[in-house]
């Protein structure tokens, strides 16, 4: 019997991923609907449904080789499309991130309304309407509405509050991240990474003009200066943008801190040339009168009559 997968036009529409991985993400999405029917495939330390699909599996269907369906699913991780729970003598459990399932799974399939064991529905039917969606859950004669977890704006006010950004600075790397929080996340690691070797470099680690919340060129400047540097680092590859963005913010916070920029000493490129056109060169001594040292000496020995003779001559002219 064909087996048919749907394959949603969002997914086909995403340019982060390719066609491999496209196909791969439909085939986990199409096999969580399967795994939501069987409370099995339910881990109650993440509190959410999981799949479990073999690289061999993957292989098979991709006619691909192993590294590149490893490279595939480490690619739908880091996108935060999916999460692997690897665990000892088991297979590696994957997990949909819970906006997607809302958009793909919740709201095109009725399986979550198969709930598990009558004894655990309510607290059960809470904790998945938590992660997963925000549907109204019926736990007997009471009627509760849990609201959805937003995980972007979670990380937003948990990074205001320990990194001390502001919501403008913070806005900008959601801008600039489409809200993937785990890009977020490697973004900030940036932003710190630059500010900290800044500060080490000249001994201000800890110095209160060094952090965030209380330097004011901070705090005014960095969210223009993060629109700034994320308008280039758009244009280039993925896998490139770390190191653009790293430089750039270590140049705003040299002039942040009040640091002078030492100029850079450019030493001019001296090449030796020969000059041989293929012709003989006569090599010509200079006279005695013209060389360095030479003495006038009064010649003793003087004809007199040329003398006269040359006298003669000067007075007539």
């Amino acid at each position: 019997m064909n087996q048919f997968v749907q394959l949603n036009v969002n997914i086909l529409k995403n340019k982060d991923l390719n066609s491999d991985e496209k196909i791969t993400l439909s085939l986990i999405l199409d096999r969580m609907k399967s795994s939501m029917q069987r409370r099995s495939f339910y881990d109650s330390q993440k509190q959410a449904y999981y799949v479990v699909y073999p690289v061999k599996e993957l292989m098979d269907i991709l006619n691909v080789g192993k590294n590149t369906v490893v490279k595939i699913l480490k690619k739908l991780e880091y996108l935060s499309l999916i999460v692997k729970k690897r665990s000892f003598n088991r297979a590696t459990r994957i997990f949909i991130a819970p906006a997607l399932m809302e958009t793909e799974i919740v709201d095109t399939s009725a399986s979550l309304d198969n709930k598990p064991a009558e004894s655990q529905k309510v607290n059960f039917n809470q904790k998945i309407n938590q992660n997963l969606h925000s549907n109204t859950v019926n736990t007997g004669n009471d009627v509760q509405t849990t609201p959805v977890v937003d995980r972007v704006q979670q990380w937003a006010k948990a990074t205001k509050q320990k990194v001390g950004l502001t919501f403008t600075s913070i806005q900008a790397i959601q801008k600039f991240c489409k809200n993937n929080v785990e890009k977020c996340k490697q973004v900030v690691r940036l932003i710190l990474n630059a500010r900290n070797s800044v500060a080490k470099a000249n001994r201000l680690v800890k110095q209160p003009v060094a952090q965030f919340e209380s330097n004011q060129n901070i705090i005014n400047g960095l969210a223009q200066q993060l629109n700034h540097i994320f308008s280039y680092a758009v244009k280039l590859p993925q896998s490139n943008y770390a190191g653009y963005v790293t430089n750039a913010l270590k140049a705003y916070f040299t002039d942040a801190f009040g640091l002078e920029t030492k100029p850079v000493a450019v030493k001019p490129t001296i090449k030796a040339t020969n000059f041989n056109d293929g012709k003989k060169h006569i090599h010509e001594e200079l006279p005695e009168w013209a060389k360095d040292g030479y003495e006038f000496k009064a010649d003793n020995n003087i004809d007199l009559n040329k003398k006269s003779i040359l006298e003669n001559m000067l007075n007539e002219i």
